[in-house]
C-alpha cells in the first residue's frame, strides 16, 4: 500500500520540477470516449467502439507565498499557478511517490483555478489539468538482482546488475 501523503504532484516551472507546496490532494482520472455501434449478431444489446482517450488531474492545496520577496521559491502555489494559465502554457507534470515505486508524468493544460477564504481558516485553491497526449507510467525504483540465496548478481567488473 501507498500512502497519499507521500504522493506528490510536480510541475515544471522552467527550471525543473517544483512539488505543488501544501498540497492537501490530488487525484488522477482518464476517460475513454465510445461510439455506439450495432449489428446484426447482437440481438439487440448495445455494443460500442472505443475512441479518443484523455485524463485529469485536479488537486487542491493551501495558498503559500512562491512569488513575492520572501517567499518559498522551491515550490508552486495558487501565485505560480495563476501565472501558468493566464499563459495558457503546456507544462510538464509528475505525480510520485516518496519511494519513487511509482511515476506518472506527461504534458498539461492548467484549465481551472479557484481560491476560497473562509473565516478563521487559511486561504485554499483548486485547480485542474487537461492531460495533451499520452500520459506516461514509469518507476525512478533500482532494484538489485540477485541469485536466489541473495547474493548480488555482478558483471564481471565488480559492478552490480540492476534493473531500472
Amino acid at each position: 500500500m501507498i500512502d497519499g501523503t507521500y504522493n506528490i504532484l510536480f510541475i515544471d516551472f522552467g527550471n525543473g520540477f517544483l512539488p505543488i507546496g501544501k498540497l492537501t490532494s490530488n487525484s488522477f482520472s482518464e476517460q475513454t470516449e465510445s461510439l455506439d455501434t450495432t449489428t446484426r449478431d447482437n440481438a439487440g444489446w448495445k455494443t460500442q467502439t472505443l475512441t479518443n482517450q484523455s485524463y485529469n488531474i485536479e488537486f487542491s492545496g493551501i495558498v503559500i507565498n512562491t512569488v513575492f520577496m520572501a517567499g518559498d521559491f522551491t515550490k508552486i502555489s495558487y501565485d505560480r499557478l495563476k501565472l501558468i494559465k493566464r499563459s495558457r502554457q503546456l507544462i510538464d507534470w509528475k505525480i510520485q511517490d516518496s519511494e519513487l515505486q511509482f511515476i506518472e508524468s506527461g504534458k498539461a493544460q492548467l484549465t481551472s483555478l479557484s481560491s476560497e477564504s473562509n473565516i478563521d481558516e487559511f486561504i485554499s485553491f483548486s485547480a485542474s489539468l487537461e492531460g495533451y497526449g499520452a500520459p506516461s507510467s514509469t518507476s525512478g525504483k533500482i532494484y538489485n538482482i540477485q541469485d536466489g540465496n541473495n547474493n548480488n548478481l555482478q558483471d564481471g567488473n565488480n559492478n552490480e546488475i540492476t534493473t531500472a
